[in-house]
C-alpha cells in the first residue's frame, strides 16, 4: 500500500512539472500566480526529498514540509483572486466581489494568530492553519465558478484551470479536517489520504489538459488538376 501511495504522490509531482513546462511554453503571463504555485510546490518537494535522503526526518525536514504547505496554500488564495478578477472583466460585480475576496484572505491570515490556542508554527497549529486556508480556498473557488458561469464570454481554459485548483483545495481541506478527529491507521483517515492523493493527481492532469498545445491545422489539400475532356 505504501508503494501505491508513493507512486500516486510522485505521479502528481510529475504532472505538476509537466503543467509547469506547458505553462512556460504558453500563457504564463495570464496565470503567473499558478506559475509561482507550481515552482513553490516543486521546489519545496525537491528540498524535502534531498533533506530526507541525506539526513532523514528532523527539524529542517519539518520546516520545509510545513513551509511549503502553508506558502502554497497562500498562493492558492492569491491565484483564486486573480482568476476571479479575470473572469469578471467588464462585469459590474467585479469591484464588490474582489473586495469581498480580499476581506476573506485578510481574515484567513489573521484568524490563526487570534483564535488558535496551539503554539504558532508547531504541528497542530500548522495543521489548523492549512485546513483553514484550504477551506477558505474551496469556498472562494465556488465564487470563482459562479463568476465564470455568469460570464458572457466563457473562457474554457480558465474553467479548466479553476476546476483543477478546486479539486486540489477541496481534497486538502477534506483530508485535513478528517485528520483532526481520527488516528493513524483509522480506515476513514486512510480513505481520506488516498482521496487527497488522487485529487493531487487529478488537478495537475486537468492543468496539463488546459495548457496542451493547440492542434495545428493540416495543410490544405492541393487543388484538383483539371483534365481535358475527351473529344
Amino acid at each position: 500500500m505504501a508503494f501505491v501511495s508513493d507512486l500516486v504522490s510522485y505521479g502528481g509531482l510529475a504532472l505538476q512539472f509537466a503543467a509547469l513546462i506547458l505553462l512556460l511554453r504558453g500563457p504564463i503571463s495570464r496565470y503567473f500566480p499558478l506559475f509561482l504555485y507550481l515552482v513553490t510546490v516543486l521546489g519545496f518537494s525537491l528540498g524535502q526529498t534531498w533533506v530526507y535522503s541525506t539526513s532523514g526526518g528532523g527539524k529542517l525536514y519539518f520546516n520545509l514540509y510545513w513551509g511549503g504547505e502553508l506558502l502554497s496554500d497562500l498562493l492558492a488564495l492569491v491565484m483564486i483572486v486573480q482568476l476571479t478578477s479575470r473572469a469578471l472583466e467588464g462585469n459590474a460585480l467585479r469591484a464588490p466581489l474582489m473586495r469581498l475576496l480580499m476581506t476573506v484572505v485578510g481574515i484567513a491570515l489573521l484568524v490563526p494568530f487570534v483564535l488558535f490556542e496551539s503554539a504558532a508554527f508547531h504541528q497542530r497549529w500548522n495543521q489548523s492553519v492549512a485546513q483553514l486556508l484550504n477551506f477558505g480556498a474551496a469556498v472562494m473557488t465556488m465564487a470563482l465558478w459562479t463568476a465564470i458561469v455568469a460570464s458572457k464570454n466563457k473562457d474554457r481554459q480558465l474553467m479548466k484551470v479553476s476546476a483543477g485548483l478546486g479539486l486540489m483545495v477541496a481534497g486538502a481541506a477534506l483530508t485535513l479536517g478528517v485528520r483532526q478527529f481520527t488516528h493513524q491507521g483509522d480506515i476513514l483517515r486512510t480513505i481520506a489520504d488516498y482521496a487527497y492523493r488522487l485529487m493531487q493527481v487529478a488537478g495537475p492532469a486537468i492543468w496539463c489538459w488546459a495548457f496542451r498545445p493547440a492542434r495545428k491545422m493540416g495543410a490544405a489539400a492541393p487543388p484538383a488538376i483539371a483534365t481535358p475532356s475527351a473529344g
